[in-house]
């Protein structure tokens, strides 16, 4: 209710009148007590007005003035209400409005003083200017601060007096703004309208404070508290936006690209990154300490643009190489962060990729014979100690791949957070520079599997988690080989050597392995090695059945001495296995062996046609290996591991003190000159035999061997290499190679017939498109024009008539 103050005496009297009442004996209460208002409005006196609105006034000044105010605040409260009733509000708004515009103008003023420039008198030195400078800006501040901080108390107190005039007469006039807002609106219009100069000195102080911290020239930080009040004003007073942010960010982008103009060349990559983090991690905590929320998002983006996007190049192409190879996880993590801010990633893959092209295709490169004949003379040739090293080198191409990949994996996943861009980066990269040396890396792929099935290691391999993780990273190495056949032919050969000399360390771990790349490349890529597997097994069935019935018995020497044979062999499917020889043919080689080797073998001939008719036994002598026990007049008794030629060859100078020359030594053991020479290199090798008379390495068709009988040496098996490592390398690497490219023609010709099946008729580019898009292995044009021309002269297609640019597939 608003009762009218001179109501307030007259209802005391009358609530003192009832208690009095209440208190007699003959007290009878009544139900209900109605009191009446006056029948007219009290009127204040004359000089009520004006003695109300000088003490409202003088009570406005004093709390200005930061003194006490000598009025109670309740009865001031009812002087603004008592004005506000008897209908003066309006006078007493624009009253309270004028005292504050007053006081407020005085206060900017007084802030505003003399300019900067006029403020430091005298002749003095830069350092003194700056320090005087920065002095000038801080007192700036700090009367800033304190103005507002006083605004908003004495705002506060005055509305605490004035708050019946807020929200009774303020609220029901629109267009008149709160108390509040009033003092907000004041301050606002009088920096912005009446001294812009001294919001351009707010401003300026306040970009040179942060200018100063954000320069570190001093070991001082900056005084978060202060610039927080400033720029607190700023916002209450809505231009923070309108005449701070901006001016904010200009100078920001100013000081930031000076900045990184001069560190992003000057320093190294992980410091300049680290120091870009570190730039980061500042401007957020002065949006935490001071800066309004809606400064962070184009703050950081200034200093994104300044320090990462104008310097991305320089980032990439400095530290990419450098960090990678000494898998720097932290730093190229922190740059894939830095660079995602700006999308920046596509520079950091590419880079990545680049780089692992280049090391990568080092890494398949080493010991190779090529890179090295780079550097040398035409026709000089590589001494012994370079091949052996080569050959080191060689050895360590596929560990190093296997090492490089489990590094990039980890790296990958650690710094680029299993990016899948970067995934596949790294996926291209290994595709790049294995595909670059396809052959190489099939091959040495090949050898470095057979060392492992042959080592002892493998026999340790019991379950499959175990095998998993020593050839899993291998098969992974395996899928960016492209030229797979490759690999195959290399694989076939030396799981037949393996196979049939018994140096696989494990045949559970041998099928294993097949059952892996059977998943990875089909049946019929391990179709001919699972056969090689059941021939080895029936084999070993057939000779034991062969040694129970006894036709393995000991044969008489033609001199009446006994020479205990032990005679086993091998049955291989044609077809299953690897040839043999250069011509890549199964036909038996026709030796002059010792007797009791024929009837062994005529033996095993008999025994074999009673199991299985109308099957014909060729004998491979080029896969045969003998251990011989020989008795040298010095050394004793040696044994001898040597294969099937060298076997013959010792025979025949067995005992013999003579010479026999070469055309002696090539009709007596049934050799050719080329199988001869390669046998007796070995043999002249190892000291067994001499050549008489001559000491020339080179074998001529006029040299004549003698047997050593001074022979001597320490070992107790002495192994014979029927060729040299090197030659025979290069004949596998041949006859691998020939057989890959028969196989591709094979594969080429059938796709091509295929095609032209499907389609009938068809143009040149379109049939090699499709052709190419068809096959798994990489051939080039040149490849699929020589199949399309044999085709072609065989009739399976032929040109057309008009247009010798389409095909016709011929029914």
């Amino acid at each position: 209710w608003n009762i009218p103050p001179l109501l307030y005496s007259k209802m005391d009297m009358l609530s003192t009148e009832l208690k009095v009442r209440r208190g007699a004996s003959n007290y009878i209460p009544k139900q209900r007590v109605t009191i009446e208002p006056f029948k007219r409005r009290p009127e204040p006196p004359s000089d009520f007005e004006q003695k109300a609105l000088e003490t409202l006034t003088e009570a406005v000044n004093r709390i200005h003035r930061k003194v006490p105010i000598g009025f109670s605040r309740e009865e001031l409260y009812r002087l603004v209400e008592s004005l506000c009733i008897h209908e003066k509000a309006s006078k007493l708004y624009s009253c309270l409005h004028d005292l504050c515009k007053q006081f407020v103008q005085q206060q900017v003023r007084s802030l505003g003083g003399e300019s900067i420039n006029k403020g430091i008198g005298g002749k003095l030195e830069v350092g003194a200017v700056a320090v005087a400078v920065t002095q000038q800006d801080e007192k700036i501040l700090m009367k800033a601060s304190s103005i507002w901080q006083d605004h908003r108390k004495q705002m506060n107190a005055i509305r605490s007096i004035f708050l019946y005039l807020d929200r009774s007469y303020v609220v029901s006039h629109p267009r008149l703004t709160s108390l509040k807002g009033m003092g907000l609106s004041l301050l606002r219009t009088t920096l912005t309208s009446q001294h812009p100069e001294v919001l351009r000195d707010i401003v300026r102080a306040v970009l040179s404070y942060i200018k100063r911290d954000r320069s570190r020239k001093d070991k001082v930080t900056a005084d978060t508290v202060l610039l927080k009040s400033v720029l607190d004003m700023l916002s209450h007073l809505e231009i923070y936006v309108q005449e701070f942010e901006g001016v904010f960010l200009k100078a920001t982008k100013e000081f930031y690209a000076y900045e990184g103009q001069r560190f992003a060349m000057v320093k190294g990559v992980p410091a300049y990154m680290k120091h870009i983090s570190e730039r980061l991690i500042e401007e957020n905590k002065r949006v935490e300490d001071y800066l309004a929320e809606s400064t962070r998002k184009p703050l950081l983006k200034a200093l994104e643009e300044a320090l990462i996007a104008s310097h991305v190049d320089t980032i990439v192409r400095r530290g990419v190489d450098e960090l990678v190879e000494k898998y720097a996880t932290e730093d190229l993590a922190r740059m894939y962060h830095l660079l995602s801010r700006v999308d920046a990633l596509a520079s950091l893959k590419k880079y990545f990729l680049d780089h692992l092209k280049v090391a990568g295709r080092n890494l398949v490169m080493m010991g190779d014979e090529s890179q090295v004949l780079k550097d040398k003379q035409p026709g000089e040739r590589l001494n012994p100690h370079e091949i052996k090293l080569l050959e080191q080198e060689e050895k360590k191409v596929i560990p190093e791949l296997l090492m490089y990949k489990k590094r990039l994996d980890k790296l990958v996943h650690d710094a680029f957070e299993n990016d899948q861009n970067f995934t596949y980066a790294l996926k291209q990269g290994f595709e790049y520079f294995v595909g670059g040396a396809d052959y190489r890396v099939a091959e040495l792929l090949s050898r470095h599997v057979d060392a492992l099935l042959r080592g002892a290691k493998a026999r340790t391999l019991t379950t499959e988690p175990q095998v998993n993780e020593i050839f899993n990273p291998l098969l992974t190495l395996f899928g960016f080989v492209q030229s797979k056949d490759v690999f195959k032919g290399f694989y076939q050969k030396e799981l037949a050597t393996r196979l049939l000399t018994g140096k696989s360390a494990s045949r559970n771990v041998e099928k294993i392995m097949l059952q892996k790349l059977r998943a990875l490349c089909g049946a019929a890529f391990t179709k001919h090695m699972e056969s090689m597997f059941g021939d080895i097994s029936l084999s070993e069935d057939l000779a034991r059945e062969f040694h129970r019935s006894g036709s393995s018995s000991s044969v008489a020497h033609q001199s009446g001495t006994q020479l205990s044979i032990d005679f086993s062999v091998r049955v291989l499917t044609e077809g299953s296995w690897p040839k043999s020889d250069d011509n890549g043919s199964m036909q038996s080689i026709s030796l002059n062996l010792p007797q009791e080797i024929k009837d062994s073998q005529a033996s095993f001939e008999a025994f074999y046609a009673k199991r299985h008719k109308n099957r014909k036994l060729v004998w491979q002598y080029p896969r045969c290996e003998a251990l011989i026990t020989a008795e040298f007049p010095i050394c004793g008794k040696k044994e001898l591991k040597v294969n099937a030629f060298q076997a013959v060859v010792l025979a025949q100078m067995s005992n013999k003190t003579e010479a026999m020359n070469f055309a002696a030594l090539s009709s007596a053991t049934g050799l050719d000159s080329k199988n001869l020479q390669e046998s007796l290199y070995s043999l002249l090798d190892s000291k067994i035999i001499l050549k008489a008379g001559s000491h020339h390495r080179k074998i001529l068709p006029t040299d004549t061997f003698v047997a050593n009988g001074g022979f001597k040496t320490h070992l107790r098996v002495l192994k014979l290499n029927r060729e040299r490592p090197k030659i025979r390398r290069r004949m596998e690497r041949k006859q691998v190679q020939e057989q890959v490219l028969a196989d591709r023609g094979s594969v080429l010709d059938a796709t091509i017939v295929r095609i032209m099946k499907t389609m009938k008729t068809m143009a040149h580019k379109d049939l090699m498109a499709d052709v190419v898009k068809l096959i798994k292995f990489t051939c080039t044009a040149q490849d699929i024009k020589k199949q399309i021309d044999a085709l072609l002269r065989r009739e399976y297609i032929e040109r057309d008539e008009n247009n010798p640019e389409i095909y016709n597939y011929k029914a």
